[in-house]
């Protein structure tokens, strides 16, 4: 599996970027490569697709959020205050339409979810209910980009498994783990 998240994935850590802004940017060259490497070789590959990277619009993406939003003790983890701009254009760090049909477009390539908004499972503050109310918000994008989500991989591997009857609710019936293993 792939986590696809460009900047929703750093954003609390490297607010503005950085110096890991040009890997950002580079994200954008190297999806494409990577998907033509897969087909090259008839590779498999499940994108765990944040669900704000399927608007191509800052009204769509705010048409989609759930009304419910976690309500995370540290606010640094809510990504709803993001300045970001209005379309992929003109802020191809927040919005990937065009490269989420490319991955939609590549044999054998999956698009899972990684949560609408790059949702932390075990963070205080956030709830089953706002949890809920980002996936019902991630498979609502998804399916009006013609994505019906099966699997989802827990952003920063956040498992919290007392939401498995959730997922299995909204359809996804997958989820990639952590290994059982020394290094996790």
């Amino acid at each position: 599996s792939v986590d696809f998240e460009l900047h929703w994935g750093v954003r609390d850590v490297v607010p503005d970027g950085g110096a890991y802004h040009q890997h950002l940017v580079a994200e954008r060259d190297a999806v494409p490569a990577m998907l033509r490497l897969f087909e090259k070789e008839g590779f498999a590959a499940t994108w765990a697709t944040v669900g704000f990277l399927f608007a191509g619009t800052r009204e769509e993406l705010e048409r989609y959020s759930p009304k419910l939003k976690p309500a995370y003790q540290d606010p640094t983890l809510s990504p709803y205050h993001e300045s970001i701009g209005d379309s992929e254009s003109a802020d191809p760090l927040h919005f990937a339409r065009q490269l989420v049909d490319q991955i939609k477009a590549t044999p054998r390539q999956e698009i899972g979810t990684h949560t609408y908004s790059h949702y932390y499972c075990l963070e205080p503050g956030q709830s089953r209910e706002s949890f809920r109310a980002d996936i019902q918000a991630a498979r609502a994008i998804a399916a009006d980009n013609g994505v019906e989500l099966k699997s989802i991989v827990f952003p920063r591997n956040q498992v919290n498994l007392a939401y498995a009857d959730i997922l299995l609710e909204e359809g996804i019936t997958s989820y990639r783990g952590n290994e059982n293993s020394w290094i996790y």
